[in-house]
């Protein structure tokens, strides 16, 4: 149904002159959500119509309005009615301002909810129980938006609490660019107050490896000395991240870098910067456990073989294992799981070279 407006409209034109029954706005609304909660949308529309043309001003039908035509995929339409509603002063404006925010991020309109929603916060008058949601919205458009960059120095001049907020969003955001943003600025400012946001990402077992890692590493920067457990896979792991070596650090990434310089520097630095990225997304996702086997041989080994194959060289795997010293079969394995990895992860090498050191 396309006439959700041309329906109020004409409600609006029928509601001047209807003497409205006792009892029946509160029916027809009622009556409205029951079908609304049974996903019969056009039924739902229809009804919270009827209660707009009893009463044009009643939040409840205006409102019901709006989610009948969110039901029916019409967001177009249902975002002119909450823009309505909050000129009109109609309902809880900051429910409102909610509903009609995540109606802009869906059509895509990210340079509308950042100029709004500064607006809405500059007044300071923003409830605790909307704030982390809008937040984290306006964190998100701004990601999005071609014309409003993200700098740390803006963000840095903002009062505190402001500041807080908004990171604090963006570490729990459902989107991941608009997370990794937000664990990279808290690092870059030393945001500390998010301390243990940033442990619940470190901990959080649905996040990205990578975004786990960082948020590790962020730990062990800030000499943080509380024990956390660290649970991957099946590995878990009870650390103090004050005392933990930093990635690339250790001494089988070490071992392993030397390695690959060793056989590959003089020879082929393309194939030997594709061999150590290898190594570097696989120790990473799997930090701050080491790879298994814990064999910087193999693991030298292993990753010139993927990244020759990558590059689509002949390689002999036989001679390959000899030059370094370990098993054809311990490569075969280790090959398995690098590739396994490479086919999970979404590889963004840049973002790990920033702290990743080898």
């Amino acid at each position: 149904m396309e006439g959700g407006e041309e329906t109020l409209s004409d409600a609006r034109k029928e509601g001047e002159n209807i003497v409205p029954f006792p009892g029946v706005l509160r029916r027809l609304v009622e009556k409205g959500m029951e079908e609304l909660k049974e996903k019969h949308a056009e039924e739902a529309l229809s009804l919270f119509s009827q209660a707009v043309a009893h009463e044009w001003g009643n939040p409840q039908a205006r409102f019901g309005v709006v989610l009948s035509l969110i039901e029916l995929g019409q967001q177009e339409e249902a975002v002119k009615h909450t823009d309505a509603l909050l000129k009109e002063g109609i309902g809880d404006y900051y429910e409102t301002l909610q509903v009609h925010v995540s109606l802009l991020v869906q059509l895509s309109k990210y340079e509308a909810v950042v100029h709004l929603l500064e607006a809405v916060l500059a007044e300071n008058r923003l409830p605790a129980r909307h704030a982390e949601m809008l937040y984290e919205l306006l964190h998100f458009s701004r990601q999005m938006s071609d014309t409003t960059a993200y700098e740390a120095t803006p963000l840095a001049e903002k009062p505190k609490e402001e500041m807080i907020l908004e990171l604090r969003a963006g570490l729990h955001a459902r989107n991941e660019p608009a997370q990794w943003q937000a664990l990279q600025t808290v690092h870059r400012l030393r945001v500390k107050a998010l301390r243990n946001d940033i442990r619940d990402l470190a901990c959080d077992e649905e996040a990205s490896p990578f975004m786990r890692t960082y948020a590790l590493f962020i730990l062990y920067r800030w000499q943080d000395d509380e024990m956390l457990t660290f649970k991957k896979d099946e590995q878990v792991l009870t650390l103090c991240p004050r005392d933990l070596q930093a990635p690339g650090e250790r001494k089988l990434d070490q071992e392993v870098s030397k390695l690959l310089i060793q056989q590959l520097e003089h020879i082929d630095p393309v194939l030997l910067d594709i061999a150590k990225q290898l190594y570097q997304t696989y120790a990473l996702s799997n930090y701050p456990f080491l790879p298994d086997p814990s064999c910087g041989r193999i693991w030298g080994c292993t990753c010139h073989l993927v990244a020759s194959k990558q590059l689509g060289l002949s390689i002999d795997l036989d001679a390959l294992s000899h030059n370094y010293q370990c098993e054809p079969g311990d490569v075969i394995k280790a090959e398995q799981a690098l590739v396994a990895c490479e086919h999970t992860l979404e590889l963004d090498a840049k973002k790990g070279d920033l702290w990743f050191h080898t």
